[in-house]
């Protein structure tokens, strides 16, 4: 069975920069990715959140564009985007669990889609176990 996970952008970037912490664990996740095991789906805003992330990091824009390229295509990776009705429930997620604004975006994404959070934002677990189902942070 495939797994289906919402992945935050802190193991993104993780899995791209050998220099960061948890790179083993994020490249991991990803390899799970790439290879089939695992569907990941998360909101456009983790895309904007891992380009940036990488240009700063790294101060080289063509690294960063094309870590754009290669994360949209990605066969089993999907980005969705943010209407109003699941804008106003992350609102809801945010208000009720005290999460930052982008955070309960990917919550509530992984809530949408019934999906395995996966982050290295402790606090983001912590707050996220309250919202989804069977607690999958």
């Amino acid at each position: 069975m495939v797994r289906k996970l919402t992945i935050d952008s802190s193991v993104i970037i993780s899995s791209l920069l050998e220099s960061e912490p948890m790179h083993k664990e994020a490249s991991a996740v990803m390899e799970e990715v790439l290879n089939g095991k695992a569907f990941a789906i998360m909101p456009y805003t983790i895309l904007v959140e891992v380009v940036s992330a990488v240009r700063r990091r790294t101060g080289i824009e063509q690294l960063a564009m094309q870590v754009k390229d290669e994360l949209t295509s990605i066969e089993n990776l999907s980005f969705v985007m943010l209407d109003d009705k699941s804008a106003i429930e992350a609102a809801d997620i945010a208000a009720r669990s005290g999460l930052r604004g982008m955070d309960a975006v990917v919550v509530q994404v992984a809530k949408e889609f019934d999906s395995r959070l996966i982050t290295f934002d402790e606090d983001m677990k912590k707050k996220a176990r309250k919202i989804l189902k069977s607690g999958k942070a």
